[in-house]
């Protein structure tokens, strides 16, 4: 069942621009076992521009994640920001696919949209590839120093050091 906050009703609203905030905690990731976002506190401001033809929402996005470390494993709040553009057309029926990139229809029926699986694709979108501790005002790592020292330990000493198993596979290619 998907929380009834993070919807937006449009009927009835006149044509021009529409501000509306959705704040979104802990119970919004709940809902989303598979995510790897566990906890959060993003405060989403959405401006909403009603024409004859299209609804247009843009979204702006603040706040803070709590996720894992790629290095050291431990979890920690990384600070979020991120904007996307959501065209919304009318039609005979509701659907997410589109030839056109960030645009859905919803039914001349309806007269709310769901925010919900936007927000939470948005929010795994503004996900960096690396997700590591940041580092403190001194430019030493804030991870934990128990598992950077065994990461150490694993480290390759040489780096130049050519592996004698690849060479013979170079012997295959020649």
């Amino acid at each position: 069942m998907k929380p009834e906050k993070y919807r937006l009703k449009f009927r009835g609203l006149s044509k021009g621009k529409h501000d509306f905030v959705f704040q979104i905690t802990d119970d919004f990731f709940s809902n989303y076992p598979e995510s790897e976002v566990k906890k959060g506190e993003v405060e989403v401001k959405v401006e909403m521009i009603m024409s004859n033809d299209v609804i247009t929402l843009n979204f702006k996005m603040k706040g803070s994640l709590y996720i894992q470390c790629d290095r050291c494993l431990e979890f920690f709040y990384l600070p979020m920001k991120y904007k996307s553009v959501l065209y919304v057309e009318s039609g005979d029926y509701n659907s997410d696919l589109s030839d056109v990139d960030n645009t859905i229809m919803i039914s001349h029926k309806e007269n709310e949209i769901v925010l919900d699986k936007h927000f939470y694709d948005y929010i795994h979108l503004s996900l960096p590839v690396r997700r590591i501790h940041p580092d403190d005002a001194n430019g030493n790592s804030t991870c934990d120093p128990e598992m950077l020292e065994k990461l150490e330990i694993f480290e390759p000493k040489d780096n130049n050091a050519i592996n004698p198993e690849w060479d013979k596979l170079k012997d295959l290619y020649n």
